[in-house]
């Protein structure tokens, strides 16, 4: 997680939440088909042909289609070599020798257990990460430790996003060792997105009155 992806905005009157900031904090509705979009036509592809490889290309043409697509808009591709990279490793793995069609979920896995990794350690050592992301914003990383309430909502807050980090592996990893392929991409699209933007907008509610003005 980075302060960017708090869907937090900072402007001349405030910091504030809108439906614009947290869809910018999604990477627009483009990002949000590049994240979606490969995922879901994979695991539809596997159900339907049953061909990992044809599954696999389908995704992989979807990324370069996608990464072409910001070249040609001269809109940054970071986030699209980002993404590109990211199916490149997931199609690699089913394709190996002994893969599975479930493998292609594997790098989801370390991805979300990185950041569970470091959101644990952060409220461990009583840093919690929501805190320092807002404090980036605000140009302040000890505001949140002005207070022992302050320190323990920041905390709260920083507890709700290893929950959602927490359950996708608890929720996936089982039907991943089942090898629930369908199962597996169906659930990896309802808690990515939706559950990620529900969040946002949870942790909106309980930070908005704790903010500093702009000056």
């Amino acid at each position: 997680m980075s302060s960017n992806r708090l869907g937090i905005e900072v402007s001349e009157n405030g910091i504030g939440f809108s439906k614009k900031s947290l869809l910018s904090s999604l990477g627009g509705w483009l990002g949000i088909a590049e994240v979606v979009l490969p995922a879901t036509t994979y695991t539809i592809s596997v159900i339907v042909t049953k061909d990992v490889l044809t599954s696999v290309i389908l995704a992989a043409t979807l990324a370069v289609a996608f990464l072409l697509l910001q070249l040609f808009r001269r809109k940054p591709i970071t986030q699209s070599i980002a993404g590109f990279i990211g199916i490149a490793i997931s199609a690699a793995l089913p394709l190996r020798e002994g893969g599975q069609a479930v493998d292609y979920f594997i790098q989801g896995f370390f991805t979300n257990a990185i950041y569970l990794v470091v959101l644990v350690i952060s409220v461990l050592i009583r840093w919690p990460l929501v805190g320092l992301l807002v404090g980036a914003i605000q140009g302040d990383l000890n505001f949140f430790r002005a207070s022992k309430a302050q320190l323990r909502r920041y905390t709260l807050i920083t507890l709700m996003w290893i929950g959602l980090f927490s359950l996708r592996l608890i929720v996936q990893l089982p039907l991943f060792f089942s090898n629930q392929v369908e199962a597996l991409g169906a659930a990896r699209i309802l808690m990515g997105v939706p559950l990620y933007a529900l969040l946002l907008w949870f942790t909106w509610l309980s930070i908005r009155n704790t903010l500093k003005p702009v000056s």
